[in-house]
């Protein structure tokens, strides 16, 4: 397999990685199909704005399956900005959107991933919205024949005081369930999420891979794993265990085509309970 890392910065954008997020390191080839894997990194100009949106585009001939989202340096926003949005659009676009859940004032931006292949059999994006104030939403089935290569959740009317907390694809990779929560002190009572998979004709080898970090009362938490020796990574998830609203998903990291990481923090101002996250790969050959 040939991977292609292609990452583009808004103009004007300057950035530094720092550790805690996960740099994506040099780009390296993986023994593992589908040929012509590509992932594309969008990250957003620092601005000091609540909320930030960005889509990472799928190249010519290819279609995206998986992708994720990332805050960036410069600023530290960890524990004041969080996941809302992560969603397939189309056949080429993967969008995001983060949004401060407590008021941080310095600049801050966010990196858009999309995870592009040349366009499968079967391909078609499947999605649920839940009702009112309901917290977990399940897609549709893919169906026979059919498997989840790629998973995404979006929080509807609640932002900022709902925040995206799963993004899981079955472990029988047939449906994705994505799980909305409100952050401490809101009062917002008109919100929905909506639960979206990537389905695709099942490829040869796929599995549900999980990365799980040990309960504790840490203020920050991350997790990083591989594919199977021959596998690439089609698609990613997460979840946050016992967060319960008090816990921000700050990234979900495709960091080449067989790795991924993901990291999460307590809201500012702490918490006193012990929580864990999950990360999941979605690998196939």
């Amino acid at each position: 397999m040939i991977l292609q890392l292609r990452t583009r910065i808004a103009t004007g954008a300057v950035v530094v990685l720092a550790a805690a997020f996960a740099p994506l390191g040099a780009a390296s080839p993986a023994a593992a199909d589908p040929a012509g894997l590509v992932i594309v990194k969008e990250t957003s100009n620092p601005t000091s704005s609540q909320s930030k949106h960005t889509d990472a585009e799928c190249p010519g001939g290819t279609a995206v399956v998986g992708g994720g989202v990332y805050l960036t340096a410069p600023g530290s926003p960890l524990g004041y900005a969080g996941i809302v949005r992560m969603q397939p659009i189309g056949e080429s676009q993967f969008w995001v959107a983060t949004q401060e859940a407590a008021a941080y004032g310095p600049n801050w931006q966010h990196t858009a991933i999309a995870i592009c292949v040349p366009k499968p059999a079967g391909w078609e994006i499947v999605s649920s919205v839940g009702g009112n104030q309901v917290q977990y939403v399940t897609t549709p089935s893919c169906g026979p024949g059919r498997s989840v290569v790629g998973a995404g959740g979006r929080i509807n009317e609640g932002v900022p005081d709902v925040v995206l907390e799963d993004v899981v694809p079955s472990a029988d990779l047939k449906t994705v369930t994505v799980r909305g929560v409100e952050i401490p002190g809101s009062t917002d009572d008109d919100w929905s999420v909506t639960a979206y998979a990537v389905c695709a004709d099942t490829p040869a080898g796929l599995q549900r891979v999980p990365f799980p970090t040990s309960s504790s009362s840490d203020s920050h938490q991350s997790v990083s794993g591989s594919c199977p020796a021959g596998k690439a990574l089609y698609g990613t998830g997460v979840e946050v265990n016992a967060g319960n609203g008090h816990v921000l998903l700050s990234g979900l990291n495709a960091i080449t085509a067989d790795k991924m990481s993901a990291w999460a923090d307590e809201i500012v101002g702490g918490y006193s309970g012990s929580w864990s996250i999950t990360a999941y790969g979605i690998c196939g050959s």
